[in-house]
């Protein structure tokens, strides 16, 4: 284990209420289980939801009835906090399950910026969209890797998932032209090591919808990709998210 992985300390994974995000828990211990790291979940009151449904102009439609009604800040409030209990409770069992230490704290803001306020180095911060690694064992880990040492954590995360996962590890390598490009391929090789074999794929522009297309493409299970590749600026994420159609693991 490098030093990159002996510092690891969290696998953060973001939460809002959703019914989905209780099976998104059990994908997320399973990155914490593989990774050796503690599970801290944050669940996130979104401060705009809290925000409107004090304004008495706003309105919700009724499931059943589809009647317009006006929004109950309280009942908001409630169904939240139960959420949240639900969750909580979802957490501790799946983490027991697999002996990780874990964490829940609640928090109020917008999901996403608060997310990345809450993240330090030398967390992971997982973003669950399909739950995919815990689908098919034939789907790979995709890492961007622009030859950067933040890029090389981020590499050396990847290559422990795949292997943990029993999945190929597919590394996408950021280079404008062919001298770069052979360069960072060499630097991928030294830090591969004999840690295994991994797949290497070209990528000339590292736009989110590009990226997220390639990761498409190659039908990943998990797209690993540096902190500093969103430089704190959570509409970049948003991009990313917006577009994925696998599970995205932020390295800080």
């Amino acid at each position: 284990m490098n030093g990159l992985e002996q510092g690891m300390r969290r696998v953060l994974v973001p939460l809002t209420g959703l019914q989905a995000e209780q099976a998104w828990l059990d994908a997320a211990a399973e990155v914490a289980a593989c990774l050796d790291a503690e599970l801290t979940a944050l669940f996130v009151e979104d401060l705009d939801l809290l925000k409107a449904s004090r304004l008495p102009s706003m309105r919700e439609i009724g499931l059943f009835s589809a009647q317009p009604r006006a929004l109950d800040g309280e009942r908001i409030l409630r169904l939240l906090q139960a959420a949240a209990r639900r969750l909580q409770q979802t957490l501790e069992r799946v983490a027991r399950a697999r002996g990780l230490a874990y964490s829940f704290r609640i928090l109020q803001g917008k999901p996403l910026p608060t997310l990345l306020q809450e993240a330090s180095s030398p967390d992971l911060v997982l973003i669950v969209r399909q739950a995919t690694l815990r689908l098919t064992r034939r789907r790979p880990v995709a890492v961007l890797f622009d030859g950067s040492l933040a890029a090389t954590g981020a590499l050396s995360i990847a290559l422990r998932l795949a292997r943990a996962s029993r999945r190929p590890c597919v590394v996408l390598v950021a280079a404008a032209d062919p001298h770069s490009y052979r360069e960072r391929v060499q630097q991928v090789g030294w830090a591969v090591g004999e840690a295994g074999e991994v797949l290497v794929q070209a990528l000339q522009e590292t736009r989110p919808e590009r990226l997220v297309a390639e990761a498409d493409r190659l039908h990943a299970a998990l797209l690993v990709v540096p902190a500093a590749y969103i430089e704190g600026d959570s509409s970049r994420l948003m991009a990313l998210y917006s577009r994925a159609g696998c599970d995205l693991l932020l390295v800080t």
